[in-house]
């Protein structure tokens, strides 16, 4: 009996998660099919691969020298697959991971495009905070999440997919000084913020403490949509999407407060496992690039109030 690529594949993914049910859930399949290959390596090779712990899978001495045979023959597949293979098929289903709003922006348009381009191509959106996102990513749940950022570790692939201006922005009807704000005088004022799941805190964590912003928060949500709402009624200050509330700011529900300095634009990026051995999600990634447009779109419930 030969050595197959399905038997490797399962081997590498239950040492690399340490888990067979982690590999499992990576792979679409389930914890005996990834027990009985890994099992049949064993018996082709004559040789013990894993030790089953209490922390989970190690590899033995042998196993450690199969795994980086077993990533080489991921990536020669995926060589094959791309040089001689058919190369607009892509197939298999992938669950991707998308903030709030992705997905009352573009992500229509995504799933739009990628379905004409790739039929057989099977998508399963998952909407969450971003924070959440990658852990359920980390979790092996998720095998690509868009959401704000430009780097997740060495162990991840990060391809940027997009720039929004993020503003200050306010009702007119909120007394705020006609000028831009120094970044201490935002302590004076109420600010409403997404809650601490929201990569985009952390994204603009470190440029708000490099420039001193202090903020007396009086209340933070994980809904966008109700950001939206307690903003236009006058509750205090958010930092939002300008391409999305633009609607808000010409119908004069939404101003944009300055400040000095004003915020950098919001990083969106593609991640994913630099070790997923997938062309789809490279292809998923590029496609993102292509479609990213966070304008509100004409089914929006936003579009009135």
């Amino acid at each position: 009996m030969s050595v197959t690529f399905k038997q490797l594949e399962a081997f590498y993914s239950c040492v690399t998660h340490a888990s067979f049910s982690s590999a499992a859930t990576k792979l679409h399949a389930t914890q005996s099919a990834m027990s009985k290959r890994v099992g049949e390596l064993e018996a082709i090779l004559g040789v013990q691969l894993v030790h089953r712990t209490p922390k989970g899978l190690v590899p033995t001495h042998a196993g450690s020298r199969l795994l980086t045979l077993a990533e080489d023959a991921m990536r020669l597949r995926e060589r094959i697959n791309a040089e001689v293979g058919q190369v607009d098929k892509l197939t298999g289903t992938y669950r991707i991971g998308v903030t709030e709003l992705i997905a009352l922006t573009w992500l229509t348009k995504l799933l739009k495009e990628l379905k004409n381009r790739h039929p057989d191509l099977q998508l399963e959106p998952v909407v969450d905070a971003g924070m959440n996102l990658f852990e359920g990513l980390e979790a092996n749940k998720i095998d690509l999440a868009i959401l704000p950022g430009t780097f997740w570790g060495e162990a991840y692939k990060t391809v940027e997919v997009g720039r929004v201006e993020d503003l200050w922005m306010a009702s007119p009807n909120l007394a705020l000084p006609d000028r831009p704000l120094r970044p201490e005088e935002f302590a004076r004022y109420p600010v409403l913020e997404q809650s601490i799941g929201s990569a985009k805190n952390t994204f603009y964590g470190a440029w708000r403490r490099e420039h001193g912003f202090r903020f007396k928060k009086v209340f933070a949500t994980n809904s966008l949509t109700v950001l939206r709402a307690l903003t236009i009624e006058g509750l205090g200050i958010s930092q939002l999407a300008l391409d999305y509330f633009a609607t808000d700011i010409e119908r004069g529900l939404l101003r944009v407060v300055k400040s000095d300095p004003m915020p950098p634009p919001l990083v969106y990026s593609a991640v994913y496992r630099d070790d997923a051995f997938s062309a789809a999600l490279d292809v998923i990634a590029e496609v993102g690039r292509l479609v990213c447009d966070f304008s509100r779109g004409p089914h929006d419930l936003a579009v009135t109030r």
